[in-house]
């Protein structure tokens, strides 16, 4: 109990800070010990409360990075690679955190599913803090308007979760439009494919037909005119 209230005033704190870097560095060490806690304790239930934290933090956190930080360093930081890795890795966790929110889940595979997502983020938080945010390269005045505006945008996002949850499922239903339509282009490509095989063996047997009915044809003409001349002698004699 005691570590959530510190971990409270932490929150406090940081939404009134505007050094962006000390912020996302705070939500990190936040964000840990709920990854901690969550580790810490065989109680369903109380893992089940401590993963909603979580993901109302990461969603809140992302939002930030996504929306202000990220595009208001990357001319910065003269790493592309490094950003890109950044982006990938938030579409990766977004995608575990959307399965988390809105899929019926038994426990053991949330649980699972939970671990996944901490062990994405670690690796993200080290990557980020470890190669990313050192080679800022900006004047203390910039950063603290970047922080500003990111403080206050987190504000917002705390006190309206229904913003996020609203793009979590536009999201989501994003990547079911996308699966859907992807079914059913495959499924035209395989009608189409159907059809083009069902109108070749149609006239390959249309064409033996008339094949066959040609032959015989020429066959009765070749008889006809075979007794044409036969039976002409007779006639004369």
């Amino acid at each position: 109990m005691n570590q959530s209230m510190n971990r409270r005033s932490r929150d406090s704190n940081v939404v009134e800070s505007t050094d962006p870097v000390s912020m996302l560095k705070e939500d990190h060490r936040n964000v840990k010990d709920l990854f901690d806690e969550f580790e810490g304790t065989d109680d369903e239930r109380m893992q089940m409360q401590i993963a909603k934290r979580a993901i109302n933090e990461l969603k809140v956190h992302a939002a930030i990075e996504e929306e202000i930080f990220y595009p208001a360093v990357r001319e910065m930081i003269d790493d592309s690679e490094v950003m890109s890795e950044a982006r990938e890795e938030h579409h990766v966790a977004h995608f575990l955190l959307d399965e988390l929110e809105n899929q019926r889940l038994d426990h053991d595979t949330y649980h699972a599913k939970f671990m996944v997502l901490a062990e994405n983020v670690r690796h993200h938080i080290k990557e980020e803090e470890g190669e990313m945010l050192p080679k800022i390269d900006a004047e203390k005045e910039e950063l603290e308007q970047i922080g500003t505006r990111m403080s206050r945008r987190k504000q917002e996002l705390m006190e309206n979760p229904g913003v996020l949850n609203r793009k979590t499922n536009s999201r989501a239903s994003g990547q079911t439009n996308r699966s859907g339509q992807a079914r059913q282009s495959t499924s035209r490509s395989k009608s189409g494919k159907g059809s083009t095989r069902t109108s070749s063996k149609s006239g390959t047997v249309t064409s033996r037909s008339n094949s066959r009915s040609n032959s015989k044809k020429s066959g009765k003409s070749a008889s006809n005119r075979s007794g044409s001349r036969s039976s002409s002698p007779r006639a004369s004699g």
